[in-house]
């Protein structure tokens, strides 16, 4: 990684897989998956832009529609999320215990 890099750089975001994984590969619009899960347009575009989390209710409509579980869409976001702050100086933390 060069020193320009980061974490987001290389990390794909939950909407990343959603699109490449389940949309494009099933023949699913943006469109098609929020009126199958009776959210706006704009939320599947945000999470697909990496503009907006999938939340717990998401990860349930989305589990429900595409077949997967709840937990797969948590997991992909906690990941993601976590590896964000991976490039975030934490070094003003002290450590309580260890």
């Amino acid at each position: 990684m060069n020193s320009s890099t980061t974490m987001a750089d290389i990390v794909s975001t939950p909407g990343d897989i959603l699109l490449e994984e389940f949309l494009v590969p099933l023949g699913i619009s943006q469109y098609r998956l929020a009126k199958a899960i009776g959210k706006p347009q704009s939320a599947i575009s945000d999470i697909v832009r990496g503009k907006r989390a999938i939340t717990p209710e998401m990860s349930l409509l989305l589990g429900k529609a595409l077949g997967t579980s709840p937990m797969y869409w948590l997991n992909l976001e906690s990941t993601y999320q976590l590896k964000l702050l991976q490039d975030q100086d934490l070094s003003d933390v002290v450590a309580l215990v260890g």
